[in-house]
């Protein structure tokens, strides 16, 4: 499984956190090129699959809004 990131609107550091709080759930891996960051997911466990994209991509997300707070305080 592929999900891209858009440079625009994610960073390599929010993903990076994300991937290293899904770490246990299947193997990641980081390709960027100019417009996106590409996250591969494979081997994914079993009783995630159905759901790891949306829970993922919601958690990436969570990291972007909480370092903008960071960054604001």
């Amino acid at each position: 499984m592929t999900i891209s990131f858009s440079k625009k609107l994610y960073n390599l550091k929010a993903i990076q956190k994300s991937i290293e709080a899904y770490n246990g759930l299947g193997v990641f891996s980081i390709k960027k090129d100019k417009k996106n960051i590409k996250v591969e997911i494979n081997d994914i466990d079993k009783d995630v699959k159905d759901i790891i994209k949306d829970e993922f991509c919601n958690y990436v997300f969570n990291e972007i809004k909480r370092n903008q707070w960071q960054n604001q305080n």
